[in-house]
Order: C-alpha cells, then structure tokens, then sequence
C-alpha cells in the first residue's frame, strides 16, 4: 500500500514535471512558480519515502532526483528567455527521467535475483576498459604533441613572417610586468607586442603597460563590451586583432612567460607542419608558490587524455596560442565566436576539419611557461568547467557519473574488496585499472610540472574530487548565481541563446 501511494506521487510529479518543462511559452509566471513548487514537493516526498521503504533499489536514482531538483528550480528562476528555458529544460527531464529509470529497473532487478555480483562482473571490466583508453589516448595525444627533437630546421630571419603578439590585460599586477619583460627579450626579428587594458579599475595595469613603451611595447585602451553580445575577453581579442599588423598573431595570457627564442620556435613549428593555428601547453614554473596544481592538473587532464580525435576536438590551451591572420579572417574572426567562453577552442574544432590545427607541449628548449595562483586557477576553472560540458545539465550527471564510477570507482573497489566474496579476480583488475589511471595523471601533471614532489601522481583520487566540486560549483553559479571574472559577470553573454556564426551558416558555437 505505502509502494502503491508513494509510486502515485512519482507518477503525478513527473507528468506535472513534464507538462512545467515542455509547457506553452506564454504560460503566467505564476502558473509556472506555483507549478514547480508541487514539482518539487512531489519528488522530494517521494524520493525520501521509497528510499525508507527499500534503499537498495532507490538509492540508484536519488542522483538523478538531485539533478531534476536543479532543472525544476532553473524554470522556478527562468534566468533564461523562454523559448530557449523550456527547449533545455525539456530536453534536460527527458535524458534525466529515462536514466533514472534504467537505474532503478537495474537496481530492482539486482535485488529482487540476488545479482549484485553480476552487476559486478558487468562494472569492474568496464573501469578497466575506461582506465585503458584513457591511457592509450593519453599516450597518443603526449606523442604527438612532442616539440621537434630536431631543431637546426628553424627558418632564417628572411623566411619568418612578421608576427604581433597580443596580450589582454586588466586589474593585473606583477604577473603583466613579468610576462612583458619576457617578451621584450624576444630575438623573433620581425615582431611586434601590444598590450590592451581592459578597462582596469586599478591604475597599476595601464602604468606597466605604459612603463615597456620604450622597448617597443604598444598601449591599447580597450572599450567596454556590449554584454549581450560579447564575453569581455573576446572582445579584447577582438580589439587586439584590429590594431595588429603581423601576418601572425600570437595570443599570449598574462601568466604566460616567455623565452628568448620560445616565439621563434613556435612559428617555425607552425610553418614546417604547414598549420594555421598551434596552441601550446606550458610547463609551470612556481614562482607564485610551491606544490601540487591539482586544479591546473585536472583541466590539462581533461584536454590530453580524452580520445578527442574521435570527436573532431583537438586539445587546446589558452595560455598561449598562435593563429594566421588570413586564417583567422576566414573563420569569421572573433565576432563568430563572441560569446563561446573558449574561443580559441571554437576556432581549433573548425581548423582541425582541414588539418590545419596543431597542439604542442612545451618543453625546457622552446620555453613556454605558466604562472598562475592558485585562486586564479580556481576562478579560470569555475568559468570554463560548466560551459565545457555546453552548460547542459544532462552533461554534468553524465561526467559525474564517469568520473565516479570509471576514475574513482578502482579505489573504492579496492577499499571495500574485504566485503566482496572472491573477490581476487576483482581485486586484479582494479590494481590494473588504478596503475593506468596513475600513468594518465603522472604523465601529464609530472609532464607539465604542475607537480614538484615526487609522490604528486598519487593525488590523482584528491584532483578527481576536487574537479566533481569544480564542476557543481561552476553549474550552480551560472544558473542561480555569478560568475565573476576580472571584476565582470560573464554569465550574462554566456547563458544567452547563441546566434548563427557569421560566415559558418547552420553553426553554433558550442
């Protein structure tokens, strides 16, 4: 009788659930308040009631509940214009609802046939598959990002295109002095540097700008963006871009550090590959402090160790990135992608469709280095990890899920193997997984220093929880709260409808 009740609250609250999301666009606000309210009435009461009634079978879907929660409560706040809140919200309860009965049907049947080592047999093999492909792409992608071994191959002065380099700046302290000092130290022959302040509050930024002006660096006074139309970062790209006169521009963040001959090397990789745009991964220096990145490392992770090449997605980095003029005028430059809160990202998934995209680590011989504070590392973090899973809320469950069952699924299995009968064969497979798993962070969190102690590969599980925090934080925000960057909110061109990129007909910037 309770199961017969508590399953008619269900029922009640998802159809009432389904008529809110997919509802007419010119229902009252009212309506729709008072309607997600019993929404969320409905599946509270009875997501707790058949949780007393059999935790076994419902504790599978209670996640998923939590996710329906949000999608119910971002139409309550309807931040969104209409027509496009209720295609994300539709579309959000709809990929909800169908996982969360596929997890309660599994979790019924394993409990009602005993099959919880089945369910095992199924999960375990399946961590290992995930742990073995992410080695295998990882070791791909690492290989084939290498900087040449080679480097007599470097173009003569008379065959380098000249080359402008580009920095945005604003409320920034030492860290622009550092990166310009860098940069004016250039033996590149036919260079120039210009440094944009973005409408700092602080005199200081435009003062270090201004104190390179005899070392040949440019002042640029940037304009404020219109905010419904451009992320403030791409408009100062955008700005740079007008003023620039090289052939080449080299985008470079204000964490960047360079060495001499780091621009040198980098533009004639880009011409011997015959490419038309290169980001690079540095390697961190710790002038700003010592010890492990965790944050740094897991955002790195995430672009070297995914098989990306299965998806046309190539890893990309925003420290430091190189793109032809030309090339860039014919991808519809920044106006095509104004509001993408990656555009270099955008840019290299159109350049990759005609092999023209390249992706190199650095190395000590070419130079290239980051310098980024941990608070910095947090907010850059919290800014892309939402719109990097297209700010669908299906997405993030989906990542949630992964990382929780294929990346720190090993070690749990590993910390309750005493409670699992036979479980030998299990605990072998997980010992293989976590060794893979291990490999991907050591590679790359030792690869790119971001990491000075030799135990730092063995935070893997801690940089895996932290990211799960990252990435809920980063939801929360965008939907209910702010995101503040360099003193701006760029919620507000991110979370709008997105327009059809100039030039590109019939495609998004995702």
């Amino acid at each position: 009788m309770h199961m017969y009740w508590l399953g008619s609250l269900l029922v009640l609250g998802t159809v009432l659930e389904a008529v809110v999301c997919g509802g007419d666009q010119k229902i009252s606000v009212v309506f729709r308040k008072v309607a997600c309210v019993c929404v969320l009435v409905l599946l509270v009461v009875g997501a707790i009631g058949t949780w007393v009634v059999d935790w076994r079978v419902w504790v599978w879907g209670v996640p998923i509940v939590a996710y329906r929660i949000i999608n119910i409560l971002r139409l309550y706040q309807g931040r969104l214009s209409a027509p496009h809140l209720r295609t994300v919200s539709l579309r959000a309860f709809g990929w909800l609802l169908a996982a969360q009965v596929f997890m309660t049907a599994t979790a019924w049947l394993t409990v009602r046939h005993h099959a919880g080592m089945q369910v095992l047999d199924v999960l375990v093999p399946l961590q290992l598959l995930g742990a073995v492909i992410l080695l295998r792409a990882t070791l791909h992608t690492w290989r084939h990002a290498g900087a040449p071994n080679d480097r007599a191959n470097m173009l003569s002065e008379k065959e380098l295109p000249s080359l402008s380099v580009l920095v945005p700046a604003r409320n920034e302290t030492d860290d622009l002095q550092h990166c310009l000092e860098a940069l004016v130290a250039s033996d590149y022959p036919k260079l120039e540097i210009l440094a944009l302040d973005d409408c700092s509050a602080r005199r200081h930024t435009p003062d270090v700008i201004r104190s390179f002006a005899h070392q040949g660096v440019r002042f640029i006074q940037g304009a404020e963006p219109d905010e419904t139309r451009w992320m403030a970062k791409n408009y100062a790209y955008q700005q740079l871009a007008e003023e620039a006169s090289g052939d080449l521009l080299l985008f470079c963040g204000v964490d960047a550090l360079l060495e001499p001959q780091s621009i040198r090397q980098l533009v004639s990789l880009l011409e011997l590959r015959g490419k038309d745009m290169l980001s690079v991964m540095p390697l961190r220096v710790h002038q700003t402090g010592t010890g492990n990145s965790v944050l740094q490392a897991m955002r790195y992770y995430w672009e070297i160790c995914l098989p990306r090449r299965l998806f046309k997605r190539p890893p990309v980095l925003s420290t430091c990135w190189l793109i032809r003029r030309e090339a860039l005028t014919h991808m519809g430059g920044f106006e095509s992608v104004s509001r993408s809160v990656s555009p270099e990202a955008a840019l290299a998934r159109r350049a990759v469709i005609t092999d023209t995209y390249g992706f190199v680590r650095s190395d000590s011989a070419m130079g290239i280095y980051s310098d980024k504070p941990a608070a910095e590392q947090y907010d850059t973090s919290v800014r892309v990890r939402y719109p990097q899973l297209h700010r669908r809320l299906e997405l993030v469950a989906l990542a949630s899920v992964f990382e929780l069952t294929l990346l720190l699924g090993p070690f749990v299995g590993l910390l309750l193997a005493a409670y699992v009968p036979h479980a030998t064969a299990y605990i072998a497979i997980w010992v293989v997984s976590l060794l893979c798993l291990f490999t991907t962070y050591g590679i790359v969190a030792g690869g790119a220093r971001l990491t000075n102690q030799w135990y730092g590969w063995l935070l893997m599980p801690l940089a895996i929880a932290v990211d799960l925090v990252v990435l809920h934080v980063s939801l929360w925000k965008y939907e209910f709260g702010s995101v503040d960057w360099k003193g701006r909110n760029v919620c507000i061109p991110v979370m709008q409808v997105e327009p059809y990129l100039p030039g590109l007909p019939g495609r998004r910037v995702k």
